[in-house]
């Protein structure tokens, strides 16, 4: 029996998004389709190796005018740039505290043997030496990967060698921001949809530390994914590191393709078709636009990506509105707060544990009123003239980054030793000395009883 209107359909008609495309469909998608990137590949550009960067970057280039930015992709890559920019030192950061606790967790089981009187003191003692030297070469190795120095330096955007790989790929390919009038009715759009579980968006209700459009973020990247293709009558390949369930659709737990309700808008919209890619498997395909790609650069992101993946759950829960693991200081239903005086007390006591020097620079620069110079610095540590001040940050900066991490201070809260420059050629040279915020500077001012009026921050 064939429909009033007398056309047959097929078994794909109106479930095109159920079929699976091959290789050969992704290789001609990227010859003829507009590619759309999301805002977070363009943000773990900061977390790849060099080579890895230039390999998506000649995609991006290879692609021509059908590589195309939303504008609100832009704006959220501008709104998290340093905290992407940071990432990779939090990261060795959290694995070097990683280190630290497993090296205390083997050095209780040595001891609960002492106790047991399997193992001679002596024998515990040579075994703990070789095992702390072992341990600290480790903790090395993973101090060098990550260059707090160069990360400094690029917050600078004339510095930033991501930025400098991107401007001229993405002049000319970035959307124009939506009038006032429709951002305000797709933000609210957003919002609804976000609010009822439609996608997309849904995955981010919960998030407390959204921008200025709540959970409407990915819904603005869409609506604008939308006109474009629109005006163009292309179908789109959507790039993406995001594996949560309000853009893909999830078959026993693995994404195999868009959301059906996104495939449809899209046909609805445009005539045209939906495919999502990951980065990792974008490069695989990257000879088709004549881009040569190291295998180890699909590695890098492939590596990258699966760890921000959330954990499968089990049949009947949603991952979707579930925080990934390690994330909970996003998504606390509350926003923990800014620097308070409960936290100022926990970061000195963890200092005064561990770093001593760093705890008596923020309580001399607090008393200074928020800057303490290069020479007081070596003055307090003692150290000789030729020593450097490189890492110096690092526990400072590992012990916020937790405290982050665990919702104890949010997400946003500053940093709290940060190194000034005094001009080089390039504008950086040698750390003159350091900053404290003036908030942070005015707390640990009442913490030791010396309350300080603090100044005015220049940053």
């Amino acid at each position: 029996m064939q429909p009033a209107n007398g056309t047959s359909l097929g078994l794909f008609d109106g479930f095109e998004a159920y079929r699976t495309p091959s290789a050969d469909d992704y290789r001609d998608l990227l010859k003829r389709a507009l590619v759309v990137f999301d805002t977070n590949v363009l943000l773990n550009l900061y977390r790849y190796s060099v080579d890895t960067r230039k390999s998506v970057v000649a995609v991006m280039a290879a692609l021509g005018d059908r590589f195309w930015i939303p504008n609100h992709v832009l704006e959220e890559f501008w709104r998290n740039r340093e905290r992407a920019l940071g990432s990779p030192i939090s990261e060795v950061n959290e694995s070097i505290s990683s280190v630290a606790r497993h090296r205390d967790q083997v050095f209780e089981i040595l001891g609960a043997w002492v106790n047991k009187a399997a193992l001679s003191e002596d024998e515990v003692k040579v075994a703990k030496a070789e095992l702390g030297d072992a341990f600290e070469r480790l903790s090395q190795l993973l101090d060098a990967v990550a260059d707090e120095d160069e990360v400094a330096r690029a917050r600078s955007t004339a510095q930033d060698p991501v930025l400098e790989m991107l401007e001229p790929v993405l002049r000319g390919r970035v959307g124009e921001p939506m009038p006032k009038r429709e951002r305000e009715a797709a933000i609210k759009e957003g919002q609804r949809r976000a609010a009822a579980g439609e996608p997309p968006g849904f995955a981010d209700v919960k998030k407390a530390d959204l921008g200025p459009e709540g959970a409407a973020g990915d819904y603005l990247v869409w609506s604008q994914t939308l006109l474009e293709a629109e005006k163009r009558k292309l179908d789109v390949l959507f790039v993406t590191g995001d594996v949560k369930r309000d853009w893909w659709r999830y078959e026993s737990g693995t994404p195999r393709g868009p959301r059906i309700e996104l495939a449809r808008e899209l046909r609805s919209r445009s005539g045209t078709a939906l495919y999502m890619i990951k980065p990792d498997r974008l490069l695989t395909f990257a000879s088709v636009l004549s881009v040569e790609v190291e295998p180890s650069s699909v590695t890098n992101i492939e590596r990258a990506t699966r760890r921000d993946e959330p954990s499968v759950m089990p049949d009947g829960e949603d991952p979707a509105t579930d925080a990934p693991a390690g994330d909970a200081g996003f998504y606390t239903a509350t926003a923990p707060t800014h620097w308070n005086a409960v936290g100022i007390d926990m970061l000195l006591k963890r200092l005064g544990r561990g770093a001593p020097v760093q705890q008596a620079v923020l309580r001399r620069a607090a008393l200074n009123g928020g800057y303490i110079s290069r020479q007081e610095v070596y003055e307090i540590g003692e150290y000789e003239p030729e020593r450097q001040l490189k890492g110096f940050t690092r526990p400072v900066n590992r012990i916020v980054e937790e405290m982050r991490t665990a919702g104890i201070i949010s997400t946003d809260a500053e940093d709290v030793l940060v190194p000034v420059y005094d001009a080089g050629d390039y504008g950086f040279g040698w750390v003159d000395g350091y900053r404290v915020p003036s908030t942070v500077a005015a707390l640990i001012s009442i913490h030791q009883g010396q309350a300080v009026q603090p100044q005015k921050d220049d940053s």
